[in-house]
């Protein structure tokens, strides 16, 4: 009996890897999001810091006021600046994803077709101990004919 060898295996080991290299990209890159969220919510909550500091210190001057609306100024074009890299990221996440899902389809391809390839194997192994069988069974019996005294 030969054993199962399929002859794509390095094929299939490579499109694994692919598959593998793929999925870690996008987590990669879902970590570079979350990055960017937490940025976000550093600058939003600066904002709201500094807006209180102003406003709970007492009475307020117009210079305090002006400095606010600044530094406020200043984190909203920061925060507009941090959206659009959060947004890129996002586009480049789809991007990964369509990757992905491209990749694993390539595998699950040559997947099923080693599935595939590997029952018609086991098929033939099948046929090949039922003939051996028989064979063996014919062995046995034809002596045994051969004995048997004829009229």
């Amino acid at each position: 009996m030969t054993t199962f060898t399929f002859r794509l295996e390095k094929v299939l080991r490579w499109r694994q890897a692919k598959l593998d290299l793929e999925q870690f990209a996008l987590g990669r890159l879902a970590a570079e999001c979350a990055r960017w969220d937490a940025k976000l919510a550093e600058v939003e909550h600066a904002r709201s810091e500094a807006e209180k500091a102003v406003l709970s210190s007492g009475p307020v001057e117009g210079g305090d006021l002006a400095a606010l609306a600044r530094y406020q100024e200043h984190l909203h074009n920061e925060k507009q600046a941090m959206l659009a890299r959060r947004r890129d990221c996002e586009h480049r996440i789809e991007q990964q994803r369509e990757r992905l899902l491209d990749a694993r389809r390539a595998y699950r391809l040559l997947e099923k077709l080693r599935q595939v390839r590997r029952a018609e194997w086991e098929t033939a192994v099948d046929r090949e101990f039922e003939a051996l069988a028989a064979e063996t069974y014919l062995a046995r019996w034809a002596p045994r004919q051969r004995r048997v005294p004829q009229r």
